[in-house]
């Protein structure tokens, strides 16, 4: 846990923004911002389609549980498939920036997650990426020890992790969907009713 002490001593009280995903590595990221860093902090989810039950129940959990408040604001496929406009991740990070007028953020991405993340984050020990103003508490877990800490710290898990998946759910992946409408169809109903368009990518992967 090097990286969160780091992030802790040499930020000392900045502000800072937390980018919660609902995910594993976000949880204990958050967790993790809560019991060590000092400065003032601010919480952010990037929805798809905005009050699906599955991800409310997490997020209120969380919210309940630290005292805190996530805001909900859409994602780049939200955005797409509203207006047909293509952000970049950075383009809605200085979004968020803007937004809060707090220029830290932090989120939950591992080094040992894929060759281009390890590559992103290889010149980056103490989980501070300055040039960038990005912060990494959870850099150097492993998935395993993601694991051993959620357990540990008794940091419950979104629910989609009960269908074998071992990350939260990405939508609009087709794959994804069909998991939706089989095991969370209230949510599934959500979704057509915003984007009906994907019943059909939902209709195609079934027929795989």
């Amino acid at each position: 846990m090097r990286e969160i002490h780091e992030i802790s001593r040499l930020l000392g009280e900045a502000p800072a923004v937390v980018m919660f995903s609902t995910g594993k590595d976000s949880i204990a990221t958050l967790d993790l911002m809560m019991r060590h860093y000092k400065g003032p902090m601010k919480f952010v989810y990037l929805y798809f389609v905005n009050g699906l039950p599955m991800k409310e129940c997490i997020l209120r959990h969380y919210e309940k549980r630290y005292g805190i408040q996530i805001d909900r604001l859409p994602d780049r496929s939200h955005i797409f498939l509203k207006t047909g406009k293509r952000y970049q991740m950075a383009h809605l990070e200085q979004d968020i920036r803007s937004r809060l007028n707090i220029s830290w953020l932090a989120s939950g991405i591992r080094r040992d997650e894929m060759l281009g993340r390890r590559g992103m984050l290889a010149k980056i020990e103490s989980g501070i990426d300055e040039k960038y103003r990005k912060l990494y508490p959870v850099a150097s877990f492993s998935k395993k020890a993601i694991y051993s800490y959620v357990k540990l710290h008794k940091l419950p898990l979104p629910a989609e992790y009960n269908t074998g998946k071992d990350r939260d759910f990405w939508v609009p992946s087709a794959s994804d969907l069909v998991i939706l409408k089989r095991n969370f169809p209230d949510d599934y109903r959500m979704i057509i009713a915003e984007f009906p368009q994907l019943e059909a990518v939902t209709w195609a992967e079934e027929r795989r």
